[in-house]
């Protein structure tokens, strides 16, 4: 078994990819393949592409080329490993099917495989600290944020602000807050006061004044409908934050395994 074949055996391949997919909206890169110069093709669908040519030395020639490359992985990418393990088993099959006197330069290469392997762990375990560094930042920002104060400002219309939204939720939500006080102030005074608050509404007999006090309860109503409403908007959205932060919490989580992992 060849010397980065080992290595990979070692490590979380799977652990670092599920830790990336996680995390790819917030830790976004572009592109994940790299692109090699002179070559239409990514250089890992080269090496997976890689067979015996016309003869041993141009099939040696393209190998050394392909491991020479390799040394100028993004050290971003996720599928790395993949490059050097599917590397690593187009060495051992030259070794099998090149000619005999190949096989000093064969191990050369597996060296330099191993070294290069080596190489781009190296920065990609920095890398990797700054995922981690960007996902500590994040989580003292989020807990900055007290939850029992966003409720209580949930009240009066300025959660919005306090948890970071843009400015003009908290001013739609105040001016709601203050259209909905301002219809069950007049219900409450339209049900206790009918004859003064009834407008031009017919309020000579008691019935009539009932009537008129039923539209005041049914304002009321409606205002204190629309605001629980509201209120449970407002706790939706906290919930919905308190889960971001533990998201935030879980990812960065999986890549510190990762790296304990990849360091090993």
């Amino acid at each position: 078994m060849s010397l980065v074949n080992s290595f990979i055996n070692q490590i979380g391949r799977e652990l670092g990819r599920d830790a990336y997919r996680s995390v790819v909206s917030s830790v976004s890169r572009g592109a994940r393949k790299q692109q090699i110069v002179n070559s239409d093709e990514p250089l890992y669908k080269q090496v997976i592409n890689f067979e015996l040519l016309a003869n041993d030395e141009k099939t040696y020639k393209h190998l050394a080329n392909l491991v020479e490359k390799a040394e100028h992985t993004d050290p971003e990418d996720f599928e790395w490993q993949e490059l050097f393990y599917e590397i690593d088993n187009k060495i051992d099959f030259c070794k099998v099917h090149l000619a005999e006197e190949y096989l000093p330069q064969l191990e050369k290469l597996d060296q330099i495989n191993a070294e290069n392997y080596k190489w781009v762990r190296g920065k990609h375990l920095k890398y990797i600290d700054t995922v981690i560094s960007h996902f500590d930042t994040i989580e003292r920002q989020l807990s900055q944020k007290n939850m029992a104060v966003a409720f209580l400002l949930t009240l009066i219309g300025l959660r919005a602000s306090y948890l970071g939204e843009k400015l003009i939720y908290t001013v739609i939500n105040v001016l709601y807050i203050f259209l909905l006080g301002f219809t069950f102030f007049n219900g409450l005074m339209t049900y206790t006061y009918p004859k003064t608050f009834g407008g031009n509404l017919p309020s000579d007999s008691a019935e009539e004044l009932a009537n008129i006090a039923s539209v005041g309860m049914m304002l009321m109503g409606i205002a204190v409908f629309f605001y629980l409403l509201y209120f449970g908007l407002g706790v939706y959205k906290i919930s919905k934050y308190k889960k971001e932060i533990q998201k935030n919490t879980d990812s960065k989580q999986k890549f510190v395994t990762y790296k304990a992992e990849l360091s090993q």
